[in-house]
């Protein structure tokens, strides 16, 4: 059992690792978005860089906390540990998935402009990638 908690805890840290530099960098993303008729924006706590760093940083020593109390002898910490880390976890899933959300709305309304939407590049490279086309060229050229 604590094997198997090590390689989850570890799992789910490396994970976290890559969820947390996207969801930081969608942050900075969002906040730098071109807007029509927008003056110079107000830097607060609640501009979605600096929320997003927050969110971060707070998510990282809950992510901890959890691993500790789900390595320490009794059902209770046991249960309470788990529950931590998939609520934390979750909650940088959810959002992960809100920002790409928000930014690929943004990106919808500026489609004049010529800006790709990240779902539509993402929808088709899963289907270049279950059809077999997602390297054509290196397919064509017979090499690998």
């Amino acid at each position: 059992m604590p094997g198997l908690l090590t390689i989850g805890f570890f799992t789910g840290a490396a994970f976290s690792l890559v969820f947390s530099a996207v969801v930081l960098r969608l942050g900075v993303m969002i906040d730098r978005f071109p807007l029509e008729n927008e003056g110079k924006r107000d830097m607060s706590m609640w501009s979605p860089a600096a929320f997003t760093r927050i969110s971060v940083i707070v998510y990282w020593p809950l992510y901890i906390f959890g691993g500790w109390m789900a390595f320490q002898p009794g059902r209770f910490m046991l249960i309470g540990g788990l529950v931590l880390l998939f609520a934390v976890f979750f909650f940088l899933l959810t959002a992960m998935m809100f920002s790409i959300g928000v930014y690929n709305l943004m990106l919808s309304k500026n489609r004049d402009a010529g800006m790709p939407s990240i779902m539509e590049s993402l929808v088709e490279w899963i289907r270049n990638a279950c059809t077999g086309r997602l390297r054509p060229s290196v397919r064509a050229s017979g090499k690998l």
